[in-house]
């Protein structure tokens, strides 16, 4: 166990009673029966206060030991391992930081936290660059050319958003030496790593003690209609289903069974990385930052560390659409940068960095794959499935999490033949739209032989969803969700184009073995006697397939030389010269997979972010300490146990503290304040040989000595700011200094 030199805890951090807002939660009940009770979920409440884990930007330091891009499974190992390793710690993440009972559950809740992006191809032809939405927005929607990907925004990255499947990649795939380096492709090479990963997420599956599912059910007799009865199987998940605190001592909650992962649960019941890795980081010193969008990372001119560069959305500065992104601030990593950006952000920051100087393989931003993904629906079934989420669904007809079982066909000779089928849920914000999609779509196989009194029982079911899609004898809830990972060509590309990200998939949705997969749904649908319906999204972006699991992009090289990949086995980014790597520069996300997986890749990408923080920790001969529990840990009312001591020099301890303090006393004392932005431009002549100031901006502009801040100021308490004693703290960015001051 490693000693943490001047960290000592400063509270045993245990808060007994610790309740997520909105929940009524009797202690005297028992955590697991054999007939669980299933409550309604009352999280949401306008008056409720939540947790923040996160810091005001103001309160951002100079300089850390470690800068962690990201916030998703790649990001928070890395800040949960650099902050036990006694390393001071800064995470910046570009979405904003919400706990349960925070995330939409309405479509009109769910349309303004959508993001779009990209350059919008529909069936290739017309390519036009799409209106962005807010950056900071929970939904990201890149389009592309050939294929969508839809990723989340926030504290804790997509985690926020999937559908908590744990599955292990299989051994075929991780042995391909095409795509793989030599030390990952050897079997057992990542065994201790993906048991790292499930003592922090603690994935289990849908108990055999609670209620019945009938999505899980139907697919299991889909598996028998297949033969395929051997090859089903309940999937381990990150859903909880019993109450008590999570293994970085996060007070969990047991599911409601909503089917709401998709758009963000608010029963308290989903382990994202905001509730295990990120909220051990913050137990353990790290400091984060939420709304700093990172736009390229450059070396410093002496060799000491990187210089990271981000967009500040706070304080309402993405108001300036132009300013924002010209005008940046950025803070120093003298030792270790983690990029956990996603494979879509890390991709698009490597990108840029190599646009403004930082040498980088000529491989980045190709090899990127969806993860082979596929969306299909059997609709209107003979059978009840119940698959259309709901905030507070019946006691008596839970939906389930969304994914409870998997027919898992990924032991075949050539592992790029392997595939998963699952069964999924729609939340509550598709619900209403579901209907017309699903019956307007061209190319549907109807089940054939049916009787006249079959027929009409199908049509009838279809007009009863019309009115409304929650009616158990409708078409809709008849209606079965299927979600495929299996394996593409790994052909899509990224590239920055007018300086924002573009993505073309080639081939996708056309290849000999999609056909093969649509004709396997097609008839485990028609002999339930379903309609299939292959993924209407495919119709309404214009013949555009959607994946949730982008893969590759910063792909590992398989002989570790940048002609061969743009990371070495460990993650560290490539210049372009041979083997050469820019030591402390570290990718740690699925930018990193260099092939699609055939399954859910998030217990992979965890596991290879736990080998690579590893191997940086040995090389930077950082002592992680793995051992020590935390106590119950309480986000809402707490203090991290273990902060890190902010240095002692000159002036800048005494402000630092102080501007703390006059934040944690205005938030305790819930104070009104205010704060603005703005950009101030003009001329400034430096000198006291000029005595008017007309004729001195005269002179400043004639000499081109122009001047330009982006500033944002931010008062805490009204009541209490005055000249003597001022509550508040400025923001600004400008040519000389980009660092908030």
């Amino acid at each position: 166990m490693a000693e943490l030199p001047n960290r000592k805890p400063i509270s045993n951090g245990v808060h007994t009673e610790t309740m997520l807002p909105g929940e009524d939660y009797n202690e005297q009940t028992p955590l697991l029966s054999k007939k669980p009770k299933q409550e309604r979920s009352t999280h949401k409440s306008s008056n409720a206060k939540f947790p923040r884990i996160s810091r005001p930007v103001e309160l951002l330091r100079p300089e850390y030991d470690v800068v962690i891009v990201g916030s998703g499974y790649g990001g928070g190992v890395a800040a949960s391992r650099m902050a036990r390793g006694a390393q001071s710690v800064c995470v910046l993440e570009r979405g904003k930081e919400r706990w349960p009972g925070e995330y939409p559950s309405s479509l009109a809740e769910a349309v303004p936290q959508l993001h779009f992006s990209g350059e919008f191809s529909p069936y290739g032809k017309l390519k036009k660059m799409i209106p962005e939405g807010d950056p900071t927005g929970l939904y990201h929607l890149m389009v592309g050319d050939g294929q969508n990907a839809l990723v989340a925004n926030g504290l804790g990255g997509t985690s926020l958003l999937n559908a908590n499947v744990f599955l292990r990649a299989d051994p075929g795939t991780l042995g391909m030496e095409k795509y793989w380096p030599s030390e990952i492709c050897k079997p057992g090479s990542l065994e201790k790593y993906y048991q790292r990963a499930e003592q922090m997420l603690q994935p289990t599956p849908y108990p055999e003690e609670y209620p019945e599912l009938p999505k899980l059910t139907l697919l299991e007799k889909q598996a028998e209609i297949l033969g395929l009865s051997e090859n089903f199987y309940r999937v381990p998940q990150t859903t909880r289903f019993e109450e008590g605190p999570n293994s970085s001592g996060v007070e969990m909650h047991r599911s409601t069974l909503t089917g709401m992962d998709t758009t963000g649960v608010n029963d308290g019941s989903k382990s994202s990385t905001l509730v295990n890795y990120l909220s051990d980081a913050w137990n353990w010193g790290a400091e984060i930052f939420c709304e700093c969008e990172v736009r390229y990372v450059k070396k410093r001119p002496h060799g000491d560390g990187y210089n990271i560069f981000f967009a500040w959305h706070g304080s309402k500065r993405g108001k300036y659409k132009q300013d924002i992104y010209e005008d940046l601030m950025w803070v120093h990593a003298k030792k270790l940068v983690f990029l956990g950006a996603g494979t879509l952000g890390t991709t698009e920051i490597l990108l840029r960095s190599k646009q403004v100087g930082l040498p980088i393989s000529p491989r980045i931003g190709q090899h990127m794959s969806g993860n082979g993904d596929i969306l299909a629906f059997g609709y209107n079934m003979n059978d009840e499935v119940n698959a259309i989420g709901r905030p507070s669904p019946n006691p008596a007809r839970p939906i389930g999490p969304t994914i409870t079982g998997v027919i898992d066909c990924r032991n075949q000779q050539n592992p790029l033949d392997g595939f998963v089928i699952e069964e999924g849920a729609v939340p509550q914000v598709l619900s209403g739209i579901l209907q017309e999609m699903l019956k307007s779509m061209p190319g549907k196989v109807h089940p054939g032989d049916l009787s006249l009194v079959q027929t009409l029982q199908k049509r009838l079911a279809s007009v009863a969803s019309i009115v409304t899609p929650y009616n158990s004898k409708g078409s809709i809830e008849k209606t079965q969700i299927y979600l495929i990972m299996s394996h593409d060509s790994n052909q899509a590309t990224m590239v920055l184009k007018d300086d924002k990200p573009v993505l073309t998939f080639l081939g996708v949705g056309n290849s000999t073995h999609v056909e093969k997969l649509n004709s396997l749904l097609e008839r485990a649908t028609t002999l339930a006697g379903g309609t299939f319906v292959n993924n209407p999204f495919f119709a309404a972006f214009g013949h555009q397939e959607i994946t949730v699991h982008p893969i590759g992009g910063a792909n590992f090289s398989s002989d570790g030389t940048a002609e061969n990949g743009v990371t070495t086995q460990c993650g560290e980014v490539l210049t372009g010269y041979e083997s050469e790597f820019h030591d402390g520069l570290i990718v740690v996300d699925g930018a990193l997979v260099p092939t699609a997986l055939g399954v859910n890749p998030f217990a992979t990408i965890t596991a290879l972010a736990e080998r690579s923080v590893e191997k940086a920790a040995e090389k930077k001969s950082i002592m992680i300490n793995y051992d020590t529990r935390n106590g119950i840990l309480d986000p809402l009312f707490g203090n991290p146990a273990y902060p890190y001591p902010f240095p002692r020099k000159a002036g800048a301890f005494d402000a630092f503290k102080a501007t703390q303090r006059l934040i944690d006393d205005a938030e305790a004392a819930e104070s009104e304040g205010f704060e603005f932005s703005e950009v101030m431009s003009g001329y400034i002549h430096i000198g006291n040989d000029i005595d008017d100031f007309e004729c001195a901006r005269r002179a400043a502009r004639g000499a081109c000595e122009a001047a330009r801040f982006f500033l944002s100021m931010h008062t805490w308490d009204i009541e209490t700011s005055r000249p003597s004693q001022h509550q508040e703290r400025t923001s600004e960015a400008n040519p000389r200094s980009g660092k908030p001051k």
